[in-house]
Protein backbone atom coordinates (compact mmCIF):
# COMPACT_ATOMS: atom_id res chain seq x y z
CA UNK A 1 0.00 0.00 0.00
CA UNK A 2 1.24 3.47 -0.86
CA UNK A 3 1.54 6.13 1.82
CA UNK A 4 0.48 9.77 1.79
CA UNK A 5 3.99 10.47 0.57
CA UNK A 6 3.08 9.09 -2.86
CA UNK A 7 0.33 11.70 -3.19
CA UNK A 8 2.80 14.59 -2.97
CA UNK A 9 3.57 16.05 -6.39
CA UNK A 10 7.11 16.85 -5.30
CA UNK A 11 7.71 13.21 -4.42
CA UNK A 12 6.15 11.90 -7.63
CA UNK A 13 8.30 14.22 -9.74
CA UNK A 14 11.38 13.31 -7.72
CA UNK A 15 10.71 9.60 -8.27
CA UNK A 16 10.28 10.18 -11.99
CA UNK A 17 13.53 12.17 -12.12
CA UNK A 18 15.44 9.40 -10.33
CA UNK A 19 14.02 6.69 -12.60
CA UNK A 20 14.81 8.68 -15.77
CA UNK A 21 18.29 9.53 -14.52
CA UNK A 22 19.01 5.87 -13.82
CA UNK A 23 17.79 4.94 -17.31
CA UNK A 24 19.90 7.64 -18.95
CA UNK A 25 23.01 6.53 -17.06
CA UNK A 26 22.54 2.76 -17.34
CA UNK A 27 25.43 2.41 -19.83
CA UNK A 28 27.53 5.29 -18.52
CA UNK A 29 30.99 4.43 -17.26
CA UNK A 30 31.25 4.44 -13.48
CA UNK A 31 32.58 7.74 -12.23
CA UNK A 32 32.36 10.13 -9.31
CA UNK A 33 30.13 12.38 -11.44
CA UNK A 34 27.62 9.61 -12.13
CA UNK A 35 27.58 8.53 -8.49
CA UNK A 36 27.11 12.11 -7.28
CA UNK A 37 24.18 12.69 -9.67
CA UNK A 38 22.44 9.52 -8.50
CA UNK A 39 23.10 10.31 -4.84
CA UNK A 40 21.73 13.86 -5.15
CA UNK A 41 18.57 12.61 -6.89
CA UNK A 42 18.01 9.99 -4.18
CA UNK A 43 18.64 12.59 -1.48
CA UNK A 44 15.80 14.72 -2.86
CA UNK A 45 13.41 11.82 -2.22
CA UNK A 46 14.79 11.10 1.24
CA UNK A 47 14.44 14.72 2.32
CA UNK A 48 10.89 14.98 0.97
CA UNK A 49 10.01 11.84 2.95
CA UNK A 50 11.47 13.38 6.11
CA UNK A 51 9.59 16.64 5.54
CA UNK A 52 6.32 14.79 4.95
CA UNK A 53 6.16 13.56 8.55
CA UNK A 54 7.43 16.77 10.14
CA UNK A 55 5.57 19.95 11.01
CA UNK A 56 6.15 23.66 11.38
CA UNK A 57 9.38 25.41 10.49
CA UNK A 58 11.30 22.13 10.51
CA UNK A 59 9.08 20.87 7.68
CA UNK A 60 9.94 23.89 5.53
CA UNK A 61 13.63 23.49 6.41
CA UNK A 62 13.60 19.87 5.25
CA UNK A 63 11.87 20.84 2.01
CA UNK A 64 14.60 23.50 1.62
CA UNK A 65 17.22 20.79 1.92
CA UNK A 66 15.39 18.78 -0.76
CA UNK A 67 15.37 21.92 -2.95
CA UNK A 68 19.11 22.33 -2.36
CA UNK A 69 19.68 18.74 -3.48
CA UNK A 70 17.53 19.33 -6.58
CA UNK A 71 19.71 22.35 -7.36
CA UNK A 72 22.73 20.11 -6.99
CA UNK A 73 21.09 17.83 -9.57
CA UNK A 74 21.13 20.77 -11.99
CA UNK A 75 24.90 21.11 -11.56
CA UNK A 76 25.34 17.34 -11.87
CA UNK A 77 23.45 17.32 -15.17
CA UNK A 78 25.59 20.16 -16.45
CA UNK A 79 28.80 18.38 -15.46
CA UNK A 80 27.64 15.15 -17.11
CA UNK A 81 26.78 17.14 -20.24
CA UNK A 82 30.13 18.96 -20.29
CA UNK A 83 31.97 15.68 -19.88
CA UNK A 84 30.01 14.04 -22.70
CA UNK A 85 28.22 11.49 -20.52
CA UNK A 86 24.70 12.80 -21.26
CA UNK A 87 23.29 14.61 -24.27
CA UNK A 88 20.29 15.02 -26.51
CA UNK A 89 16.72 14.11 -25.66
CA UNK A 90 17.46 12.22 -22.42
CA UNK A 91 19.37 15.21 -21.08
CA UNK A 92 16.67 17.67 -22.17
CA UNK A 93 14.04 15.55 -20.45
CA UNK A 94 16.06 15.42 -17.25
CA UNK A 95 16.55 19.18 -17.24
CA UNK A 96 12.78 19.60 -17.66
CA UNK A 97 11.95 17.19 -14.85
CA UNK A 98 14.48 18.82 -12.58
CA UNK A 99 13.00 22.25 -13.31
CA UNK A 100 9.57 20.88 -12.34
CA UNK A 101 11.07 19.30 -9.24
CA UNK A 102 12.61 22.58 -8.10
CA UNK A 103 9.46 24.56 -8.94
CA UNK A 104 7.37 22.18 -6.84
CA UNK A 105 9.76 22.28 -3.89
CA UNK A 106 10.19 26.06 -3.84
CA UNK A 107 6.82 26.97 -2.29
CA UNK A 108 7.01 24.05 0.16
CA UNK A 109 10.36 25.35 1.40
CA UNK A 110 8.94 28.80 2.06
CA UNK A 111 5.96 27.93 4.30
CA UNK A 112 6.94 28.90 7.81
Amino acid sequence: MRSSLHRLDAYAIGRQFLVELDKALVNAPRSRDVTQAKDAAASVLRNIAEANVTGGPDRARRFQIALNEASECTACLEILELRGVLSGEPLDGLYGLNDRQRATLWPLSRKR
